[in-house]
């Protein structure tokens, strides 16, 4: 950590006030969601899209480029957040069902907990504190215009399918880990002490103990979206 950088305190000023801008944002997607004209919403939705690509493009040249003090295996595009970035990035611009499916219960369900607890040393206003608020908040907003400006509707396979991609992530990411000696997707070991991995066994056996609870909790998120029956 740079020396004149203050450490990351979990709902200090910083925090509370990133978590803030989020919520505020949100209503602005809301509103533009109810009012906003079809090609307005069209337009918003392309823009987030490369505002998501050029911030994937950021944070990895600054971690290749000296930002970070860490080995450069550290330092890969692999985790579950980096997958959403373009997940999301896929679903705004080219509407496609299994990603927005992906965006909304891969979003609200995991990336969030970045908002909440984040994994994070430096606090404001180093740039790490700045790229991780920045992706995590977008993520969020994906997650938000896919429901509210692309009013996207969800159906049942929609669950199921989402979940195994969720899984499949994290199926190809372990032997990575193995291999690098790394720990994206938490597969080796929870984020933070005392985080909601560290009581569901080791890992990454925790995974599968989430499976049955992930499934019900999609199926709770399905029922408020899901698409109107035809016929």
């Amino acid at each position: 950590m740079t020396p004149d950088i203050e450490p990351f305190v979990r709902w200090g000023t910083p925090h509370v006030a990133a978590v803030a801008l989020t919520l505020l944002a949100t209503g602005g997607i809301i509103l533009l969601g109810a009012k906003g004209s079809n090609h307005a919403q069209r337009v918003f939705c392309k823009a987030m899209s490369l505002v998501l690509l050029l911030m994937f493009a950021v944070e990895f040249t600054w971690r290749h480029t000296g930002g970070v003090n860490t080995p450069w295996q550290e330092n890969l595009p692999l985790h579950f957040c980096s997958f959403m970035v373009i997940v999301s990035a896929i679903a705004l611009w080219c509407k496609k069902r299994w990603a927005c499916a992906v965006v909304y219960f891969g979003v609200l369900t995991a990336s969030v907990q970045g908002l909440i607890t984040p994994a994070l040393a430096e606090g404001y206003p180093s740039f790490a504190f700045l790229i991780f608020f920045f992706s995590h908040s977008m993520l969020f907003l994906s997650a938000m215009a896919v429901i509210f400006v692309m009013q996207w509707k969800a159906r049942r396979k929609d669950i199921l399918r989402s979940l195994l991609l969720m899984d499949a992530y994290l199926l190809a990411i372990i032997p990575i880990n193995v291999w690098l000696g790394t720990n994206y997707g938490f597969t080796q070991k929870s984020p933070i002490p005392g985080c909601i991995l560290d009581y569901l066994g080791a890992a990454p056996w925790y995974y599968l103990w989430l499976q049955l609870p992930a499934l019900g909790l999609f199926f709770l998120m399905y029922l408020p979206l899901r698409a109107p029956q035809k016929g």
